[in-house]
């Protein structure tokens, strides 16, 4: 054979080595890119899934503490009704022995009770 044409294929044959080994570089790069940022979003979704958490255990501390709050102001307005119910019944004997003094209007001793309530 003509030695410029076993010097060419060679080249060729070289070439395609090179050719060879940059595809397999390229594929490998490809894939460690891919997996990091697979790797990446799945780290970023890690970390809002636990900012979401964090936010919502906060919001429902929040939340409980309100409701204990509400049912303290009721069962203190229960208790302050209850009390106004039983006096009720006292203030009105004592508004009936109030002697009537045919005005019409408020007497001193009936605003007096009225303020007691």
């Amino acid at each position: 054979m003509n030695r410029y044409l076993i010097i060419g294929l060679a080249g060729l044959a070289t070439l395609a080595v090179i050719a060879g080994f940059a595809f397999l570089t390229i594929s490998k790069l490809d894939s460690m890119i891919d997996n990091a940022a697979a790797t990446k979003a799945q780290e970023r979704d890690a970390y809002w899934t636990g900012q979401i958490e964090k936010s919502n255990a906060q919001a429902n501390a929040k939340i409980a503490e309100s409701l204990k709050e509400t049912m303290a102001a009721q069962d203190a307005a229960r208790d302050q009704i209850a009390a106004a119910e039983q006096r009720a019944p006292q203030l009105e004997k004592e508004n009936a022995a109030l002697p009537d003094d045919g005005t019409g209007g408020l007497s001193r001793e009936r605003v007096r009770l009225l303020n007691q309530r």
